[in-house]
């Protein structure tokens, strides 16, 4: 199997085919040096928001390249779409979930500040911090073809997030109080809401507001996970619940 290749551009949803795209600065660096890829050789490009371009790479330089579109893939978002909050831990944990979410598809991740999050960082740290995390996602987008780029929210409390959360909404916790019970589908759905909480586990007070949302708990065995693997198989198992 060949393996695709793929840029990142945000290009306007009006582009058609026998328009050009053209990459520069570290897009087009990284196609002409990094991966060598030469006149007429075939490539992606994704917008993150839902359109796929196929085309012909020409006028390669060091930084700049230019591709002629050849096809254009218009593909809608997965319904229901899934929103995955996640407790914000220490070092690079929850950097590393952002590349399997994304590839798994997930429509919205959110950080958490959770009664037992340790971690506390100035506003300017965050901000680096969540340009580094919508690289990531990006470039999980380029390696999987997802042309879904999902939004990244910066880290907010729970009561934030749950300001999202409708009725209409079906709202899943991970708990250690779960006992065995499973991630199982209701119809007509539009979106699901994933939480995973510390390591530690949420408090007394945080699941009874779960509960008082209608929420519903789920295990996913009788081992305690790390975060960043309770959040990647949750929204596995909740992706093979729900869609078919």
């Amino acid at each position: 199997m060949v393996r695709k290749i793929r840029a990142f551009h945000d290009f306007p949803e009006a582009v058609q085919v026998g328009d050009v795209i053209q990459l520069t600065d570290a897009e087009g660096f990284h196609l002409s040096k990094v991966l060598r890829i030469q006149n007429n050789d075939s490539i992606e490009i994704l917008n993150g928001k839902g359109i796929i371009l196929a085309g012909k790479c020409f006028e390669v330089l060091r930084n700049n390249l230019k591709v002629m579109v050849k096809e254009k893939k218009i593909i809608s978002a997965s319904s229901p779409q899934f929103h995955i909050g996640v407790a914000l831990t220490k070092g690079k944990q929850w950097e590393d979930l952002i590349r399997p979410l994304t590839e798994l598809g997930a429509f919205r991740i959110s950080p958490l500040l959770t009664e037992r999050t340790e971690v506390r960082q100035t506003k300017e740290k965050l901000i680096i911090k969540h340009e580094k995390w919508r690289k990531f996602s990006t470039e999980a987008c380029k390696q999987s073809g997802n042309p879904w780029l999902p939004v990244i929210d910066q880290p907010s409390s729970l009561s934030d997030f749950l300001k999202g959360y409708t009725d209409s909404d079906d709202l899943w916790i991970g708990s250690l109080n779960a006992g065995s019970q499973k991630i199982v589908a209701s119809g007509g759905t539009d979106r699901v809401f994933i939480l995973i909480g510390p390591e530690g586990g949420w408090s007394s007070q945080e699941e009874k507001t779960f509960l008082e949302k209608d929420g519903k708990l789920f295990s996913l065995g009788p081992y305690t996970l790390r975060v960043e693997n309770a959040a990647v198989g949750a929204l596995t198992v909740a992706r093979t619940a729900y869609l078919p």
